[in-house]
This record gives C-alpha cells, structure tokens and sequence, in this order.
C-alpha cells in the first residue's frame, strides 16, 4: 500500500503538470497545478508516513483521497459538457479530472477494504481467544 499511495501521488503530480500544460489561460493552468500538486503531495506523504506508521498512513491517504474525490466531483457538469462538445473540443483538463477521481475513488477503495478486512481479523481474533 505504501507503493500505491507514493505512485499514484507521483501520477496526480504529473497530472497537474499535464493540466498546466493544456491551458492556455494563466490563471486557469496555475490553479490545476496547485491542485495537482497538493493532492498528489498530500498522498505522497502519506505514503512516506506509511514506512514508519502503516496503518496511519494508509488511513491519512485515505482521508486525503476521499477529500480529493469529493472536490473533483464538484466538476461533473464539466465534465458532460466536454464529452458532448462538438470537434474540435477545448483543453482536455475534464478528462485528467476523470482520471483523478478514478485514482482516488481506488485509492479510498483499497483503504476501505483493507480497514475492513482488519475489524474482521481482529474480530475473529477475540473469537479464538
């Protein structure tokens, strides 16, 4: 899981670079950016902290990949609207948004099933003791 967490961190930094890279408005690249890289930091440090800590680490990028989720769903409607758009289509920051909600919504996945599978282990543990 430390892995995942410092990979897909790394991915969502390139993300961001991408995203930078497809605007043409200042503003608009810049905030992508800052985006891309405080989330991808975010989940990068996370990683790292799992080294020391596994279970808090793994829960922090939990966390932080339910907060990342959460704030790119807010663009759905964009999203529609690019897929709809006629060719030639604007900046395809839409479709690297999609792909930051896949990362995360697997990332918050994994995180889930691994929290769960633990309950269920130590709960069978208490049963055998």
């Amino acid at each position: 899981m430390r892995a995942y967490l410092i990979l897909q961190g790394l991915l969502i930094i390139g993300i961001g670079f991408a995203g930078k890279m497809m605007h043409s408005g200042r503003n608009e690249g810049f905030s992508f950016l800052q985006g891309g890289l405080t989330l991808g930091g975010a989940l990068l440090i996370c990683g790292l902290f799992a080294i020391k800590n596994p279970w808090h680490g793994m829960i922090g990028g939990g966390v932080v990949a339910l907060i990342g989720l959460c704030r790119t769903m807010v663009n759905l409607p964009n999203w529609l609207e690019w897929l709809g758009h006629a060719n030639p289509r604007p900046a395809a920051t839409p479709l690297l948004e999609m792909l930051v909600v896949i990362i995360t919504g697997s990332i918050a996945i994994i995180v889930l099933r691994k929290l769960l599978a633990e309950k269920t282990r130590r709960m069978l543990e208490e049963e055998d003791s």
